[in-house]
């Protein structure tokens, strides 16, 4: 009886340790290897070009030059003034002029004249800015038509930026394209026509100022 009791005593196998598998050890190799290998693998297939310089791929690109660089932001800049005239200038436009021009810029016929394709509109700027500094009252011709109405002055109702912005937003609005209208020629305007008290007498009194 006791040499079969012995026999069990010898034949039973200790009970298992924990964590005294090496498999539960390798586990954690294994994933990090993975994700090391994994990666590598990205890093390759997803880069085109692999530097060893200071910086990341967000460094500028140096293909361009100084001179491009800065073209590209005064570029920005320009878009970025004209946009705010334009905004600017449509709501001065709808307050101060819509009723006469109306919202199409037609204008009413034989009262008003249009602003759509007119040269008075998209010739000369700085003329544009005097009719709109000083009035206008006598004939003028529009498109083939005469008008013999009065427009008044905003001198001093306006300022020279609401005088810029309305003057750039009716030269690129109602199928009209021309160059924007800035601050700085509206002061111009006014220093040369310092003189000026009343309205202009029709474009035969326009006509005779060069304007540029």
């Amino acid at each position: 009886m006791n040499s079969y009791k012995d026999d069990r005593i010898e034949n039973e196998k200790p009970d298992p340790l924990e964590g005294s598998s090496l498999k539960v050890i390798n586990i954690p190799l294994v994933l990090l290897a993975l994700f090391f290998g994994f990666g590598v693998t990205y890093l390759f297939l997803r880069t085109e070009q692999v530097s060893m310089k200071v910086g990341d791929s967000r460094t500028v690109d140096d293909s361009h030059t100084e001179d491009e660089a800065v073209a590209q932001v005064t570029k920005l800049e320009e878009q970025m003034g004209r946009d705010e005239l334009m905004a600017q200038g449509k709501q001065v436009f709808t307050t101060t002029c819509q009723a006469c021009h109306q919202a199409n810029g037609k204008g009413i016929p034989g009262a008003f004249p249009p602003l759509e394709k007119s040269k008075w509109v998209t010739g000369s700027p700085k003329r544009l800015i005097a009719i709109v500094l000083y009035g206008l009252q006598g004939e003028i011709e529009v498109n083939g038509s005469v008008y013999n109405s009065v427009m008044p002055a905003f001198e001093g109702q306006l300022s020279n930026k609401d005088i810029a912005s309305v003057a750039t937003y009716i030269r690129n609005s109602f199928g009209n394209s021309a160059k924007e209208v800035s601050v700085d020629m509206v002061g111009e305007v006014q220093s040369s026509t310092i003189e000026k008290k009343s309205p202009w007498n029709g474009e035969k009194e326009l006509n005779e100022k060069k304007w540029k």
